[in-house]
């Protein structure tokens, strides 16, 4: 067949395709402007007829946080000029308070001051209901929405008011924004030259690494600390996930990798039943390193994954409190032309053993959402005090620095040690969920024969 005539049956073929689909293309073009005229109705009449001029898009960004807003406390919107600092957030390098918050019986609850932050350093605690930001009443607003008015430029004041769970008056606390340090592996107190020290137990090999969130770098500094106790003999592990808000989801699923050698580590699943699936791979396994997890209701995300995760893999003892329960996967999507991006909620975790860790209205009152532990062990406010504030010190006492690296002595704190006078143990603090970890590994020391 002639070449032309190919190309003049390939143009018909298009046409009678385009009149085919014509009525369905149609019918939905129809369907979107009968769902949204509204929307533009309200839109124009307001540029029309409202009492002041309205700038810009204000209206639009108004109606895609409302949009968003409907769908869950996770999800929002970020306006182009918002993205970088957004950005920089969830890289670990922020401007801000440094408290990360969740909805908890539909009031916006915090989930964990970060150790060291403006926020900690206020008193803000795990479990304190956020009751007003800056004098605005925030009692339908979103946790998305929440956390973009908490951030702001270095040196400015937020006002906040709390209900902390062991008060009965609310409390304002006026809190001044800075950097947020987001080192987050730490050891169990600092030797006299600021260093943090990671062997508890040297007797028995027993380490210890206490991880305050999942950032971009947080498995490269657990590797390092890792690689520093595989060079004192350490045999056995406890990861201190208390009070960890989660954060990066493939930093938790590359902790666990370190442990794992086989296996499903961690599923996403979406809306369309669509499953994403991350292995466990034999690259530099430390199979034979005996693990304990400690966990606690301000537990959150992705500290979840590596404590439910290993617990359903048989591979670590979970000592503490029922974890918090979130585990939806947030994705940053960009809007195109520049539009800024939307912050969507797009599956939900599911562990090896095919628990959903994401609590909801539907399984609030079953034991089928968030990490139960082995071995439960719940604190008294009192108890949880003593360690927030042995935390709180140890973490003023010098600023923070990589893991094994030289510290500086911090002077922005009235409660900060001598270098010359080390930390005490958490042991010493009579932390019994520790404590119970600590025993529960030298339980499982073989005993030698004579």
């Amino acid at each position: 067949m002639h070449k032309h005539n190919l190309v003049w049956i390939a143009i018909f073929g298009v046409i009678a395709l385009l009149f085919f689909r014509l009525p369905q293309m149609a019918a939905r073009q129809d369907a979107v402007v009968n769902t949204y005229s509204a929307l533009v109705e309200v839109d124009a009449l307001a540029k029309q007829k409202y009492v002041e001029p309205i700038a810009g898009d204000r209206l639009v960004d108004g109606a895609i946080r409302g949009m968003l807003r409907q769908l869950d406390p996770y999800s929002g919107y970020i306006a182009p000029d918002k993205l970088p600092a957004f950005e920089r957030r969830a890289r670990g390098d922020f401007i801000g308070i440094g408290i990360e918050v969740g909805v908890r019986s539909d009031r916006l609850t915090v989930i964990a001051p970060v150790e060291g932050s403006p926020a900690a350093k206020a008193g803000i605690l795990p479990g304190d209901v956020i009751l007003s930001i800056d004098g605005r009443d925030i009692e339908n607003l979103s946790v998305f929405d929440a956390e973009q008015l908490l951030d702001g430029p270095a040196g400015s004041t937020l006002r906040l008011r709390v209900q902390h769970i062991d008060q009965s008056k609310p409390e304002d606390l006026t809190i001044v924004r800075g950097p947020v340090n987001m080192h987050t592996v730490r050891g169990f107190r600092r030797d006299t030259d600021g260093r943090f020290e990671y062997m508890i137990d040297e007797a028995n090999g027993i380490g210890y690494m206490r991880i305050s969130n999942f950032l971009y770098n947080t498995v490269r500094d657990f590797d390092a600390v890792l690689q520093r106790l595989s060079g004192q003999g350490v045999k056995s592990l406890i990861i201190d996930l208390r009070f960890n808000p989660g954060g990066v989801m493939q930093q938790a699923v590359a902790m666990v990798d370190r442990f794992v050698d086989d296996g499903v580590i961690l599923s996403t699943v979406t809306r369309r039943k669509a499953v994403q699936t991350y292995m466990a791979t034999d690259d530099g396994t430390l199979k034979d390193v005996k693990l304990v997890v400690l966990v606690n209701e301000a537990s959150a995300s992705s500290a979840e994954i590596v404590a439910g995760s290993l617990q359903a893999l048989g591979r670590a003892e979970i000592i503490g409190e029922r974890s918090f329960g979130k585990g939806s996967v947030q994705h940053l999507i960009h809007l195109t032309e520049s539009k800024g991006a939307v912050k969507l909620t797009t599956a939900h975790y599911r562990l090896p053993d095919g628990r959903i860790i994401h609590r909801t209205r539907k399984n609030a009152h079953t034991d089928s959402w968030g990490v139960i532990p082995d071995i439960e062990i719940s604190l008294s406010d009192d108890e949880r005090r003593a360690i927030r504030e042995t935390r709180r010190i140890l973490d003023l006492a010098f600023a923070d620095s990589a893991p094994g690296s030289q510290c500086q002595q911090d002077d922005t704190s009235a409660h900060e040690q001598p270098a010359s006078q080390p930390q005490e143990p958490l042991e010493v603090q009579r932390d019994r969920q520790l404590l119970e970890a600590l025993e529960n590994l030298r339980k499982r020391i073989p005993t030698r024969s004579p």
